[in-house]
């Protein structure tokens, strides 16, 4: 049987996307701020969740339907014919989940980091993260109110899915996923150029001050703990807009998809790319996803040459090789495959072209 190619470039594609928004963020919360995150799947999952009630609640309304039980098959019928033939709802009703996934992440962001941030040590929150980011998995997995229980909330449709609703042709199918790949892309490039100005703006030495000397940054008059919670916030965001986009790509929110390994994975990406640099970022992202979805064709292969194999056991070796890969970089390159680099303000730009820039 042969590999749908267009299809696994797509899925890549996406991934990719998903994963450079969770690394460009917690990027900013570490790499820049110097706030270490062992929690970012708690705002991915944060932002799935939220996106997927707002998309089952604002399809049937906008569509003058009763809201009903979002878990029951009846909803998830009634929404994905409401979004198959209504693509101007369909679209609208993902960027408001998007906006609302963000915003809710945000506020948790800031909520969560309030009271661990008023200690001197910032691994204080880290701690606090790492186990609310559990907590969080192991409420909504057992409680149906806050996402459908164990079998999570289903029929939340791809925005461009009306475009192959009526037909099974693989080239519609493709279109509506390579669209939505397309779209992910966008927001993707988008977080990047605001992560580059974020950098190397005022800010961003404002960031790596507090980063490397707390006690200096707050004898210069700056509020430490503000920054700290600014930047948590925008990192949560960051997270939160990812988590929705990937709820709408599988199409339900389940909370066995936030496990702290994805909080680990995110943190192999930019320590192998290289800590506060954005393109390492997008290398180590790349990296990663490449080598995760080898560790899934390499099972598809097994299987189709009848090789028993459980598939556990390739999860397993994926999270081993990830080990091998942080355990390899601290020791020999603990800078990343492309190292931390100099704020390029307009000055030092001005100063580097020999004054070139000041009379353009």
């Amino acid at each position: 049987m042969a590999f749908d190619v267009i299809g696994l470039l797509i899925s890549v594609a996406t991934v990719y996307g998903i994963f450079t928004l969770l690394s460009l963020s917690l990027n900013l919360e570490y790499g820049y701020g110097g706030q270490p995150n062992f929690g970012q799947v708690l705002f991915y999952g944060i932002g799935a969740f939220s996106a997927g009630l707002v998309s089952a609640t604002l399809l049937p309304l906008f569509a003058g339907r009763a809201v009903g039980d979002v878990c029951s098959i009846g909803a998830l019928v009634t929404r994905e014919a409401i979004s198959a033939s209504n693509p101007l709802l369909s679209v609208s009703t993902w960027l408001i989940a998007l906006v609302v996934a963000a915003l809710v992440a945000s506020i948790f962001g800031f909520l969560a980091s309030y009271p661990a941030l008023r200690v001197k040590e910032e691994w204080y929150l880290s701690m606090i993260l790492l186990v609310g980011a559990e907590m969080f998995r192991v409420i909504v997995r057992n409680t149906p109110q806050f996402g459908c229980g164990y079998n999570g909330l289903p029929g939340i449709s791809n925005p461009f899915g009306w475009i192959s609703s009526n037909s099974n042709s693989p080239l519609l199918i493709d279109l509506s996923t390579g669209l939505y790949a397309m779209a992910i892309l966008g927001f993707a490039t988008l977080s990047y150029i605001g992560a580059q100005r974020f950098a190397n703006s005022p800010y961003g030495r404002l960031l790596k001050s507090v980063r490397d000397d707390r006690i200096l940054s707050e004898a210069l008059g700056k509020d430490v703990k503000r920054v700290r919670e600014q930047i948590m916030v925008i990192g949560s965001a960051m997270a939160g807009l990812a988590g929705a986009l990937y709820v709408f790509y599988i199409g339900v929110a389940i909370a066995e998809d936030y496990i702290a390994s994805v909080t680990f994975s995110i943190w192999v990406m930019i320590v192998l790319g290289g800590i506060a640099n954005n393109r390492g970022a997008l290398v180590g992202t790349i990296a990663l996803i490449g080598l995760q979805k080898g560790t899934q064709i390499l099972g598809v292969l097994l299987q189709q040459a009848s090789i028993a194999v459980d598939s556990n056991l390739l999860v397993y070796l994926d999270y081993m090789v990830e080990a091998a890969i942080l355990l390899l970089l601290i020791l020999y390159r603990p800078k990343g495959l492309i190292p931390e680099q100099a704020v390029k303000t307009v000055a030092y730009r001005s100063f580097d072209s020999g004054g070139k820039d000041q009379h353009a």
